[in-house]
């Protein structure tokens, strides 16, 4: 026979006991939860404010071909102060800010955007063209604006009887300062510019005109505003040659530190250049989520949050031993008085239990008196009412037994129940000499 016997399986005592998980991988799911929680709400506040911007668009968060990205960048290197605003800036006033509308820009976003005392620089666009899948931010397939859509925008910007034209050649340009205006006797060179774009209308004074006198930079009267017909003096596409990368920031400069109070000439206080993104979509929002995480209110958060760890942690902590869960249907005379007690309560029958308790303390009363013998027999009835109530006016109790019973006979409700109850328990004290 084979001496080879079937294995059994054994468990070291206290195997069966361990929990699904132990208290440290819990404790570190609800720390990784919390924490997720906590991450979620913060990005969710600070998500706007967290994009990059760089959609291929016409805005100074754009890198591509028509962005400015490049000229802040430029503008940055060069040492200017120049910041790139998500918000209201009329309380800052820079020297200069400049707005470069989408051309579904409404009247109402630009006037809530441009009503500022500073000086106001509004670049038109252009070119409008797809992204480039091979190079997310980039565009290709660059079209001249539709003439319907630079309309809507020049009426959006106030200017509604404006026209733009675009030249069908290309090459270096050479713009010249209008008499009277910023650029007096000033001119500038720039490197070959495609379709140069340049703009006429009413109210409108030359500033900046090219060899053909078309108006290429010009000024709203009677206003601090002025409008960039080609955006191509500031954009990236332009900034590739160094000769219209010097134009463009030259003229930012000049609009930035010369203004024309009475014909003079005096430098501005303020030497930021902004470029304002929030008509293109990237407006930095206001929040109360957002106001709990900045000064002055984030300390009350702190707080808040550490209040809650605290609560945590107390509610976490053990200060006495488990109570063990009881069983559904009690055992014992606990239980069976409980149960019984219940019973007649929903029946609403206590009043029917005034002749059986009054029964019980006369029982009480009589035996602590001895039981009462007459004769060798016990007294009962009337004989055993009489003789309490005389024990009862030598006892001096205040009420009688033939009174308490005329009162027992009469309880119709709860409350006529628990006072006489009360009377008797009080007088079964005084027979009993419990209670002196």
């Amino acid at each position: 026979m084979s001496d080879v016997q079937p294995a059994v399986a054994t468990e070291s005592p206290g195997e069966g006991d361990r929990g699904l998980f132990s208290p440290k991988v819990v404790l570190g799911m609800i720390l990784a939860g919390v924490f997720a929680f906590s991450a979620f709400v913060v990005l969710s506040t600070y998500a706007p404010d967290l994009q990059s911007g760089d959609n291929g668009r016409a805005h100074a968060l754009s890198k591509s071909a028509v962005g400015y990205g490049g000229m802040v960048r430029l503008l940055g290197r060069l040492g200017e102060p120049v910041i790139v605003s998500r918000r209201d800036l009329r309380r800052d006033e820079p020297g200069l800010i400049i707005f470069a509308p989408d051309v579904n820009v409404t009247r109402d976003a630009y006037v809530k955007a441009a009503l500022l005392s500073s000086r106001t620089l509004v670049v038109l666009p252009k070119w409008r063209g797809g992204l480039d899948p091979k190079h997310p931010g980039w565009v290709m397939g660059l079209e001249p604006v539709r003439p319907s859509e630079q309309a809507d925008l020049l009426k959006a910007v106030g200017i509604p009887k404006a026209v733009t034209t675009l030249a069908k050649d290309a090459g270096p340009r050479r713009l010249v300062g209008a008499p009277g205006g910023l650029f007096d006797g000033m001119s500038v060179d720039t490197g070959p510019i495609r379709n140069l774009q340049s703009i006429s209308g009413p109210n409108l004074v030359p500033v900046l005109t090219d060899a053909q006198g078309r108006v290429v930079l010009a000024r709203r009267m009677p206003t601090e505003t002025y409008i960039l017909a080609d955006p191509d003096l500031i954009n990236t596409m332009g900034l590739k040659d160094i000769r219209t990368a010097r134009a463009g920031v030259g003229m930012l400069r000049v609009l930035r530190d010369r203004a024309i109070p009475d014909g003079g000439y005096r430098p501005k206080e303020s030497k930021v250049i902004a470029f304002d993104v929030t008509l293109n979509g990237f407006s930095r929002s206001r929040g109360v989520l957002k106001l709990a995480f900045e000064a002055p209110f984030v300390g009350a958060t702190l707080c808040l949050v550490a209040a809650a760890a605290l609560m945590g942690l107390h509610a976490a902590a053990r200060f006495r031993a488990v109570r063990r869960g009881e069983r559904a249907l009690a055992l014992g005379k606990d239980a069976l008085i409980d149960n019984s007690a219940g019973l007649i309560r929903m029946a609403r029958r206590e009043p029917a239990l005034a002749p059986r308790y009054a029964e019980l303390q006369r029982a009480a009363a009589v035996k602590a008196l001895g039981g009462l013998r007459a004769g060798g027999s016990r007294l009962e009835g009337l004989a055993l009412t009489d003789f309490l109530d005389r024990q009862g006016e030598r006892f001096g109790a205040a009420d009688s037994a033939s009174r308490l019973d005329e009162e027992t006979r009469t309880v119709r409700s709860l409350g006529d129940l628990m006072k006489v109850a009360a009377k008797w328990h009080q007088w079964r004290l005084e027979m009993t000499r419990e209670r002196g």
